[in-house]
């Protein structure tokens, strides 16, 4: 299975015409795509103005097919006129036979994620209705791959599942760019977020992926007890985001 991601800027103002679109003409053309099995459009929660489309799909294959009838070109013609100015883009097949995407001024930016065998009914647990989805990417150190892994299937997820509010939890490899692990949470509610982060069990369970890490993390947890002003360390080492799932329909 895969996820593909599609993110894009919106026009401010223009955020319920958007929605009403990918309501209306997006997803029954997506749910008509060979393959599909999910689509939804998120909402950014810290910038309203930020939107990402969420599909899953059968197969890398199922995308490429997608791609070349056309389909997603029309979909994108739909809302083009509601989104940010831009002017082209490209996409490109790799020597490794993945497609790279290269957004130019203010398209939107598109990613596909693989995801593992096991969690093949993920699109039955993606909910329909509005929830939230905490997205967490995560740079690994070299080597420490399997690990990772191990502790957040063995530990990181049976913690997940006993937090009041978080409905499902499952991890993205994506180590095959920039050794990146993505962790993703879907929520019942905001404050169900809020009160994970503040009450210090994010914190906790981080603590125990921090020596699987990369350097520059480890840089910033030593630096934590050090005056502000010495702190202000900045990478894209940890990088969280979280969306309001606006609307969403579950193909098969």
């Amino acid at each position: 299975m895969f996820m593909r991601i599609v993110e894009a800027e919106v026009k401010q103002g223009n955020e319920p015409a958007l929605e009403s679109v990918y309501e209306d003409y997006v997803i029954p053309s997506l749910e008509k795509s060979d393959g599909c099995l999910f689509a939804g459009l998120l909402q950014s929660v810290d910038r309203f103005s930020c939107y990402a489309s969420l599909t899953l799909w059968e197969s890398e294959q199922k995308i490429r097919d997608y791609i070349n009838s056309g389909t997603y070109e029309k979909n994108l013609e739909q809302v083009r006129p509601w989104l940010e100015t831009s002017s082209e883009w490209k996409i490109q097949l790799t020597k490794e036979d993945t497609l790279e995407y290269a957004p130019v001024s203010q398209v939107p930016a598109v990613k596909s994620y693989p995801i593992e065998p096991g969690i093949e009914f993920l699109s039955k647990r993606v909910p329909s209705n509005r929830s939230y989805l905490r997205v967490l990417s995560l740079q690994v150190r070299p080597g420490r791959e399997k690990e990772f892994k191990k502790i957040y299937k063995e530990e990181i997820q049976k913690e997940l599942q006993i937090t009041p509010g978080c409905r499902y939890s499952f991890l993205v490899d994506n180590t095959g760019n920039d050794n990146e692990m993505i962790s993703i949470t879907i929520w019942d509610d905001l404050e169900s977020v809020t009160v994970y982060e503040q009450q210090g069990k994010f914190r906790s369970l981080l603590d125990k992926l921090k020596h699987t890490l990369a350097e520059l993390y480890q840089w910033k947890m030593a630096l934590n007890n050090q005056p502000e002003s010495t702190a202000s360390v900045t990478s894209q080492d940890i990088d969280i985001s979280k969306f309001t799932l606006v609307v969403g329909k579950k193909f098969k």
